[in-house]
């Protein structure tokens, strides 16, 4: 019988106990210190939380289904403080993610992937593979340094001969490259 009546109690004493303790002598600055200031929410939206929770989900031990997805998604969000950590990646032994890189830097149209992609080109040890890829993406650029550049590939004795082809098949069906006009 004792239980039913301490919990009335402690219900009804509750949202007294819960009120800041008010000073005897009226003093507001003790009243302020003594209720918690109110932080405002973090933003659940946005260009900077989508970039960080792509990179977070590509870059942290997620399926592979979801990391690749991730990468791709930063692509297609187009944020150039991307590219780096994207760079990175195309050092990964997966080829799923480093095709995800490839694509995401090439769907990104700025000067540094551009160089991202110029560089995987002439990259000592990479695989002709990344090669080829980098270079199916180089002229979504849409930069004229970028056919002159497909333009040296196909020039290009040091490099593998499934590369130059390419170079020499993507100046054919570039109009800029045979006297079209932008």
């Amino acid at each position: 019988m004792r239980l039913p009546a301490l919990l009335a109690c402690l219900c009804l004493a509750a949202p007294a106990l819960a009120q800041p303790k008010k000073s005897a002598f009226g003093n507001t600055k003790d009243d302020e210190e003594a209720t918690p200031k109110k932080i405002a929410p973090a933003p659940t939206a946005g260009p900077d939380v989508a970039l960080l929770r792509g990179l977070l989900f590509a870059t942290e031990p997620n399926p592979l289904e979801v990391r690749t997805q991730a990468i791709e998604d930063l692509g297609l969000l187009g944020d150039a403080r991307a590219l780096n950590p994207l760079a990175g990646m195309i050092f990964d032994p997966n080829p799923s993610i480093w095709g995800a890189a490839l694509r995401a830097i090439g769907a990104i149209r700025h000067p540094r992937a551009e160089e991202i992609l110029s560089n995987i080109i002439r990259h000592p040890s990479l695989s002709e593979a990344h090669k080829l890829k980098a270079l199916e993406y180089l002229p979504f650029q849409n930069t004229a340094s970028a056919i002159r550049f497909i333009a040296s590939v196909q020039r290009t004795t040091t490099l593998p001969t499934g590369v130059q082809n390419l170079g020499r098949r993507i100046m054919l069906e570039v109009p800029l490259a045979r006297g079209g006009t932008q």
